[in-house]
């Protein structure tokens, strides 16, 4: 099961989450600011322009 809490920052979030992981034995918290980390440390050199994507004129392919 996935549990997915969004609010407006200062409401708590992470001390819901908390009380989840104290609740739910096995609960385990993927905080997305640790994730996004992650997945741009590679990625250092490489510029960080949102318009990068727009730029190179491809459309993301999905397949399952």
């Amino acid at each position: 099961m996935t549990v997915r809490t969004n609010g407006l920052f200062g409401v708590g979030n992470p001390v819901l989450a908390a009380e989840l992981v104290q609740a739910l034995p096995g609960t385990v918290v993927a905080d997305p600011e640790d994730i996004g980390s992650a997945v741009r440390s590679p990625l250092r050199s490489h510029r960080r322009d949102h318009r990068d994507y727009e730029r190179t004129g491809s459309t993301p392919t999905v397949t399952s």
